[in-house]
């Protein structure tokens, strides 16, 4: 019985894990074109809980380096990906 319950248990945990990054994927389609880069980039550095928010710190950072964001378009922008990003699974 214990080994018909280990599959079903990782099955349903990636179904979890699914609806999570479609909520956090919904909420950035919502986001402004500068907070959906941030979105976007974060994104494909494959974020965990423990890294999201430095990911998106250093995408703020570059976009304001690059002279693409002013400081408090950065903040806006990086906070309003943020708050798709807790959407995921911690």
């Amino acid at each position: 019985m214990r080994t018909m319950m280990t599959p079903l248990f990782l099955v349903s945990m990636t179904a979890v894990a699914s609806a999570d990054r479609q909520a956090a994927d919904a909420c950035a389609a919502g986001l402004d074109p500068a907070a959906k880069t941030i979105y976007d980039e974060t994104m494909a550095a494959n974020p965990t809980a423990a890294t999201a928010r430095s990911l998106v710190v250093a995408e703020v950072k570059k976009q304001i380096s690059a002279g693409a964001l002013t400081m408090s378009q950065g903040r806006a922008a990086g906070e309003a990906a943020g708050a798709c990003l807790k959407k995921l699974p911690q």
